[in-house]
């Protein structure tokens, strides 16, 4: 029952990383791996719940600030976003945009975005976009009208 437990738990961190990207559930999953492989090897509960708790702690000290560092860009001016090959390609929102505080994904040649808008007013979902501008893998959208195609 305890391998069924870390499973779950293993599943659940998977889903969660996936749907966040924060880098915090990912070490959750791999204390919940660590536990699940002690559990197979027959230990009580109690200790593959402390190997679990101290795998994800030693993890998310240690290696998530590191990672965090690799996968994101450094610290820029979120004022100014760069143009890149995305700049001017058309897209449709999935999950409503709003501003940097509120982003929201859009969906562009089969790919899923992270989007925010400078617009005013958020962007409902099913609206075809214009890409603006980007920072990292985050996407400036409007939305499309005809002055906007080529």
């Amino acid at each position: 029952m305890a391998v069924l437990f870390w499973v779950v738990i293993l599943v659940l961190s998977a889903l969660a990383e996936l749907h966040t990207n924060a880098l915090a559930a990912l070490f959750v999953g791999v204390g919940a791996g660590v536990a699940f492989v002690v559990a197979l090897g027959g230990v009580s509960f109690p200790v593959q719940a402390l190997v679990w708790l101290l795998v994800t702690a030693v993890t998310m000290g240690f290696l998530r600030p590191y990672a965090l560092k690799k996968m994101r860009p450094p610290a820029g001016d979120l004022a100014h976003p760069i143009s890149t090959t995305l700049t001017g390609q058309f897209g449709i929102v999935e999950d409503e945009v709003g501003d940097e505080i509120h982003p929201g994904r859009i969906k562009i040649h089969g790919e899923h975005w992270r989007a925010v808008t400078s617009a005013g007013a958020s962007i409902a979902v099913a609206t075809p976009v214009v890409v603006t501008k980007a920072y990292g893998t985050t996407l400036w959208v409007e939305p499309r009208n005809s002055s906007n195609d080529r």
